[in-house]
């Protein structure tokens, strides 16, 4: 790509940019709250473009995957009702030291260190609980999406791979952060097959455990729900399973699988052990197409 080719493609992109924060400005002055906080939304999406256009304006060796697909997830942490969920993805490799800028789902991180010992940003996305099935949880007070950022740090040994998230409330919703530990294997021994299997658990702070799992007068609304308070702690115990079939050079497909069981005070949460259940599913398939 030459010099003139890399500033065009930079120059549409922060076209694309303007153009959506100008489309949010009346928002902004009509509803602040509402408005600062797309806004600020659209900041944290329009980095993430960055993190996936830069390596492919400036980088040689780039390597470059996009995919779409489906899945269904509980309508809310702790649901025991299901909704079908879009699953957007996106890899983009560059050079011989295993960095990665990596959108898979509500999640985008990028590997800035090295293959072996990997660490960078990342950003995440978390659903609003507003419309839900369930006809009293329904009834409080709705919380919307958030917006989540932070690092992860992870070590890479062949197969094995150990890694540590941390991620903290940067839209102004639960205010709230999260650590997740998690451990993973990888195994390629079927031809065009890879199968990796990991296992996670999740620590939230006071206000992430307040706001989703906490039933109090601020907002049990006309749920008629029994006031419950929810303190910091483990909130999950989880295992995922994804599988990625090559079908030819250029296509891909993945399946995911996943089950999180709540433990402690999400667990025993009234929006989960009286309208929910603690065992939340997760199943989708995506489709992927590697740039050759």
């Amino acid at each position: 790509m030459t010099t003139r080719q890399k500033m065009k493609f930079l120059s549409w992109a922060l076209f694309a940019v303007f153009s959506a924060s100008s489309a949010l400005a009346k928002d902004l002055m009509i509803y602040p709250a509402k408005g600062m906080k797309k806004m600020k939304i659209l900041a944290l999406c329009c980095l993430a473009g960055v993190l996936m256009l830069v390596p492919n304006a400036f980088a040689f060796d780039v390597k470059t995957s996009i995919g779409l697909g489906v899945g269904m997830a509980p309508d809310y942490e702790g649901s025991e009702d299901y909704e079908a969920v879009p699953l957007p993805y996106a890899r983009v490799t560059w050079g011989n030291n295993g960095n990665y800028v990596l959108l898979n789902g509500n999640n985008v991180q990028a590997n800035l260190w090295s293959q072996e010992w990997q660490a960078g940003p990342l950003l995440q996305y978390r659903m609003e609980r507003d419309s839900v099935d369930n006809d009293r949880v329904k009834r409080m007070k709705d919380i919307d999406s958030a917006v989540e950022a932070g690092a992860f740090i992870a070590y890479q040994s062949g197969p094995w791979r150990l890694g540590l998230d941390v991620a903290a409330d940067i839209s102004d919703e639960h205010d709230g952060y999260l650590v997740t530990l998690r451990g993973g294997y990888t195994c390629t021994h079927i031809k065009k097959l890879r199968i990796t299997t990991s296992l996670s658990t999740t620590y939230a702070d006071d206000d992430y455990m307040e706001t989703y799992f906490q039933v109090d007068s601020k907002n049990v609304g006309t749920s008629g729900l029994s006031l419950y308070n929810a303190d910091s702690g483990i909130k999950d115990v989880g295992l995922t399973v994804v599988a990625d079939y090559s079908l030819n050079k250029s296509w891909s497909i993945m399946g995911i699988g996943s089950y999180t069981r709540l433990v402690g005070d999400a667990e025993d949460s009234p929006v989960v052990d009286d309208e929910g259940s603690e065992n939340q599913m997760f199943f989708g398939v995506v489709g992927i197409y590697h740039f050759n």
